[in-house]
């Protein structure tokens, strides 16, 4: 689908844009959530112990990865 444009004095064929509902999210189920708040506090707690050499390699900072770790759980 295209529309008609004017501009600058003349006139000119854009593409149109689509605009559809928002994807509906998928509901989690109560063990998925858990299962998801457990991981990311293992990773978090994984980030704040890990030695600064690897957060280098990983291109993050101690700041960077106290932010994270200081996260709840249940934040993405």
């Amino acid at each position: 689908m295209t529309s008609l444009v004017s501009g600058r004095g003349n006139l000119r064929l854009v593409p149109g844009v689509a605009l559809r509902p928002p994807r509906a999210r998928r509901v989690l189920s109560l063990v998925e959530r858990v299962e998801l708040w457990a991981q990311r506090h293992r990773e978090r707690r994984a980030l704040m112990q890990a030695p600064d050499l690897l957060l280098k390699d990983l291109g993050l900072s101690r700041a960077d990865a106290a932010r994270e770790g200081d996260k709840p759980f249940w934040r993405g």
